[in-house]
């Protein structure tokens, strides 16, 4: 009888550690996905050379460990493009491109405190050839037409490893007509 009630006494016991053990589990991934707003700014720091020519800064909100859809920022413009001249040869057709900022981004928080953040960015911008601009070239020819808009892009996609207060230069890249430099900046702050 001593034999059977120790046997019971210690499944008990062995259950309720397990139970115990699986309920401070389930409490701590709880807490690891519990919803985390943070304010991440991204800035585009323009550079000729050293000199920097122009610096456009955008912040989106972000929700970490949130399921739901993505944070997405649009900030732009259509503009007309000329595609050509209409058939009676005095009439010209325009198309109209957008151009801008877009901002698409996720993050999950991690385990030891610092966030995993995803970010997708595009920017385009319009500008005109002045007279003493270096024209790129492809095969020898010239890329840009004198009195023509020129569309630049730059898409990024990145994946960050932040933690709050941190800011990381995310990309660098270089124009290929001007020889600029852009420079991607990322902070991640935690909203109190």
């Amino acid at each position: 009888m001593k034999k059977t009630v120790l046997a019971v006494l210690l499944a008990i016991l062995a259950f309720g550690v397990v139970g115990i053990h699986a309920q401070d589990k389930a409490k701590s991934e709880g807490a690891a996905a519990q919803v985390m707003p943070l304010r991440i700014q991204v800035v585009f720091a323009e550079y000729d050379g050293e000199k920097k020519v122009s610096s456009l800064p955008y912040t989106v909100l972000v929700n970490a460990n949130d399921k739901g859809p993505q944070a997405a920022v649009r900030m732009g413009l259509r503009v007309p493009v000329e595609i050509g001249v209409g058939t009676d040869g005095a009439n010209k057709q325009y198309q109209y491109q957008d151009i801008g900022t877009n901002l698409d981004g996720r993050a999950d928080s991690t385990e030891d405190g610092r966030f995993n953040l995803r970010l997708n960015v595009e920017k385009s911008s319009l500008y005109t050839p002045v007279a003493g601009d270096k024209p790129g070239t492809v095969a020898g020819n010239p890329m840009i037409i004198p009195g023509h808009f020129i569309i630049q892009s730059f898409r990024s996609q990145v994946n960050l490893l932040l933690r709050d207060g941190q800011t990381m230069q995310a990309t660098v890249a270089s124009d290929p007509v001007t020889g600029h430099v852009l420079k991607l900046e990322v902070t991640l702050n935690m909203v109190k």
